[in-house]
């Protein structure tokens, strides 16, 4: 008897331990497993945000910088306050700053609308001294972040006491100008927005920044109607005023309202800049399945459509807004709204539709919030794992951080730390969002890698002025550089903002030696549409940085007519080996390598006098290298194979040298040589009889532009052939 007992005693026990280890293992994390892969994949394009928060000086800029009375020492700080957040930013890999320009019916920007905001300098109505706004977008894109202007549409103050009332009386504000819409909720100053009025003067304030500053996109929170139990809108007479009947309640008007304001806005923004992106960032939970049988599966108090009156899934079936952001501030162990179970309500929302889903991420409740999962080592899994949802999940499109103090905080780093290296370790490309338009720019031209004392100098060219920046991928010894660029994200290194002029180059601090490592860079426009790539390898020239190793064959020809002043190049040392040549310019190089000079005594009718090679052309004209019997001589057309074979035939008669003629039944060995013009094929012949023209791959190319580094070959071949080299 004793010895059943005890095997039933050891049986609970086993079974209790089985039990409790069955319980350990299971996690929040469990029904969203095959979203959250134990090593993340190779990135794609992903658009990776963080909010800048200007209200009550939350982020920028800091109290202490707008407390400096010198006016010149305060514009400093506020600037550098600035640049440490987008430095810290592209640090931590990302690629768009959301910037709060009008918290409180204020300005952050240059405006003839509202007044400036009390933020900056303390004072409401007080002019900074400098543009922030202008400020912010330059320094933003030259870190080739995107700027997008984040506006509260109907806030006009955080408190409706009197010493705030007091403040609001100042020129340009809505308080002092239209009082007839000021009501007040939440405790807060707002606009109604049930009077149509003020609905367009919403609108009228954001297109002000459309139209006068180069931003990336527009931003609206989630504050729409915004009121608490112990302070409501009071809107009863708005509704009686502007409803006309359309409405049996005030709640389906109210969501009108809302709706009418994005639908108008949309509208305006994509009449007059269609490249400007328009999102919108509501509180995570459109709806409670329990009042909407669409809502998910949650049980939150505050919802977008019964709280905010805004019905945000709607504004995504109509594709009134190009991206939609919503705070999904929970984590996946939140019992009445779990991370995992409101994003993945949100991407069945977005699939198929022309609109992007961004989630906003809590940053700020990192071990700063009661939930267990956002302390400690459990907020490093637990933003980690909310990270890697946002990156498997094809219809998530990225994710936006709330908010940018919380970067520097030292209760976040370590969970920071983790994203930066398990997450996103390297940088990406923000998603393209084909319904704005744009097209791909052309590939740039390829320069070279050279050593400098900071690393690896990468150069290319470019003069495409569709392109806004450019992507640089690296490769190691060993690895063959790839020039498609879905086949290479996980290679991509920098983003680098198009400069002045067509030269181009980035410096790699963390690269390997040159002629051990290359680079491929690819041309993209503002809404990220993305060029072939090209290689760029070291320098196989002695002078030029741009003569790589697909131009070998070119390389001494080029060095050697550089160093006899017959040929140049710009002076940040490129040659443009791809490009073609106007007939004015081979004409100068022409009369240089054979060392013509004569006095002009007369030239063709499309040269004018005061043009730089009109002296060139017309010793050119009067030795016999170019037609006595043309009146024109398009100097600025680009010039063909065959062209630069009579000019050159004519050029060896001039110099006195006699060339031998040859039979055109030379000309037989190329598949294409009925196409060069009977003018032209006695020249042709007899250079290809004495070497200077070979051909490639069975054809001459005869009505082909020549490129650069294809003439100074033939014209190399030519001189070895009169001696003069």
């Amino acid at each position: 008897m004793k010895k059943y007992i005890f095997l039933f005693i050891l049986t609970a026990v086993i079974l209790s331990l089985f039990t409790q280890q069955a319980l350990a293992a299971s996690t929040p994390y469990d029904p969203y497993s095959s979203s959250l892969p134990r090593e993340m994949p190779e990135p794609g394009r992903h658009l990776r945000g963080v909010w800048l928060t200007t209200v009550q000086n939350l982020d920028w800029p800091s109290p202490a910088a707008i407390a400096l009375a010198n006016e010149e020492e305060r514009i400093s700080v506020c600037k550098q306050e600035l640049i440490a957040f987008l430095d810290r930013a592209v640090e931590l890999n990302l690629n768009a700053v959301f910037l709060q320009v009008s918290p409180e019916a204020d300005a952050f920007y240059r405006s003839e609308i509202v007044p400036w905001s009390r933020y900056l300098t303390g004072t409401f109505g007080k002019d900074p001294g400098f543009d922030p706004l202008d400020f912010a977008i330059e320094e933003a894109h030259r870190r080739n972040l995107e700027l997008h202007a984040w506006f509260n549409p109907y806030r006009v103050s955080l408190s409706a006491g009197l010493s705030t009332i007091n403040t609001l009386k100042v020129d340009k504000s809505v308080y002092r100008e239209h009082p007839a819409w000021i009501r007040t909720a939440a405790n807060r100053c707002v606009v109604d927005p049930g009077i149509p009025n003020a609905r367009a003067w919403v609108i009228q304030r954001v297109m002000e920044v459309v139209r006068n500053y180069d931003v990336d996109g527009i931003h609206f929170d989630d504050y729409f109607y915004y009121e608490s139990s112990s302070s409501k809108l009071n809107d009863q007479k708005t509704y009686e005023a502007y409803n006309k009947g359309q409405f049996s309640n005030i709640g389906d008007w109210r969501r009108n309202n809302t709706w009418l304001l994005v639908k108008e806005l949309s509208e305006q923004i994509r009449n007059e800049k269609p490249w400007v992106k328009f999102g919108i960032s509501p509180s995570g939970v459109w709806g409670n399945q329990t009042e909407h049988p669409d809502g998910s599966n949650t049980a939150i108090s505050y919802t977008n459509y019964e709280s905010s009156f805004a019905d945000t899934k709607k504004w995504v079936e109509e594709e009134l807004i190009d991206y939609i952001a919503p705070q999904v501030y929970y984590s996946f162990a939140n019992t009445r709204a779990s991370y995992g179970e409101v994003v993945s309500w949100w991407a069945n929302v977005v699939k198929g539709k022309d609109v992007h889903l961004y989630i906003g991420q809590a940053l700020y409740k990192i071990n700063d919030d009661s939930d267990k999962w956002f302390k400690g080592a459990n907020a490093v899994r637990e933003l980690t794992n909310q990270l890697k949802m946002n990156a498997v999940q094809e219809a998530i499109s990225g994710t936006i951080l709330f908010r940018a103090k919380n970067m520097n905080d030292d209760k976040k780093q370590l969970a920071i730390s983790s994203v930066q290296d398990k997450i996103w370790p390297t940088r990406v490309l923000i998603p393209i969002m084909p319904w704005k338009g744009g097209e791909a720019p052309q590939k740039p031209v390829p320069g070279t890698i050279t050593s400098v004392p900071e690393g690896n100098r990468v150069t290319w060219s470019d003069e495409d002025t569709n392109t806004a920046y450019y992507a640089v991928y690296r490769f190691n010894m060993g690895e063959k550089p790839d020039t498609q660029p879905e086949a290479i994200a996980g290679k991509l290194i920098a983003t680098v903002r198009k400069g002045s002029g067509k030269s181009q180059q980035f410096i790699d601090t963390t690269g390997g030696t040159p002629g051990q490592i290359s680079y491929v860079i690819t041309s993209l426009d503002r809404l990220h549409h993305e060029s072939e790539g090209v290689v760029v390898e070291a320098t196989e020239s002695a002078f030029f940085y741009d003569i790589s190793p697909e131009y070998a064959w070119a390389k001494d020809s080029i060095d050697l007519l550089h160093q006899r002043n017959i040929i140049q190049g710009d002076d940040k040392g490129f040659f443009y080996p791809a490009e073609n040549t106007r007939r004015g310019d081979f004409v100068l190089m022409l009369n240089r390598a054979f060392g013509f000079s004569t006095e002009v005594d007369g030239n063709f009718e499309d040269v004018a006098e005061d043009a730089y090679y009109f002296e060139g052309i017309g010793v050119a004209k009067k030795l016999g290298v170019l037609s006595e019997k043309e009146n024109l001589f398009y100097p600025e057309n680009f010039i063909t194979r065959e062209e630069i074979m009579v000019m050159l035939l004519r050029a060896f008669v001039a110099s006195g040298k006699d060339i031998e003629l040859a039979r055109e039944d030379i000309l037989k060995q190329y598949d294409d040589s009925e196409n060069i013009s009977n003018y032209a094929r006695p020249a042709v012949a007899a250079l290809v009889k004495c070497g200077v023209i070979n051909g490639a791959n069975g054809r001459i190319a005869p009505k082909q532009y020549a490129t650069r580094a294809e003439i100074i070959v033939i014209l190399h071949r030519a001189l070895m052939q009169v001696k003069q080299l």
